[in-house]
């Protein structure tokens, strides 16, 4: 599985990631690992973009295992992040999901959060090679 062998690798990437200029914030529930969510400034350097569209705070991964669902969990691990974040003088956090996982979606908008850009994809024809 794809996610099995980049598991390590984007774990390392994403404290490395979180520690200069973020967080990582980790749930329990009575001892157990009940979720996480890590995030950190980003700044860039889009020309049509505003200054503080520019500098943002990113909120890269939010987890909760299937049997912590639905307890509230997320969002209370967002706006910590968010709390978090905002040290920093952000005036904007995003964060981006994929478009079919309908849960996260959600889960985001009950946070307060709204569609900011979307990104549309298909799938490259072969060329065709043929003289």
């Amino acid at each position: 599985m794809p996610g099995e062998e980049t598991a390590d690798a984007y774990l390392i990437w994403m404290l490395g990631e979180a520690a200069r200029d973020g967080a990582v914030f980790v749930a329990e529930a009575s001892g157990v690992f009940a979720g996480f969510a890590a995030g950190w400034i980003v700044q860039e350097n889009v020309i049509e973009e505003t200054p503080d569209s520019n500098r943002f705070g990113y909120v890269s991964d939010v987890c909760v295992p299937p049997a912590f669902r639905g307890r509230g969990i997320a969002a209370r691990l967002l706006e910590a992040l968010e709390a978090r974040l905002s040290l920093s003088g952000v005036a904007r956090i995003r964060l981006s999901t994929l478009a079919a996982n309908q849960a996260a979606r959600a889960a985001y908008e009950r946070s307060g959060y709204a569609p900011y850009e979307i990104v549309y994809e298909k799938a490259a024809r072969e060329p065709d090679l043929k003289p």
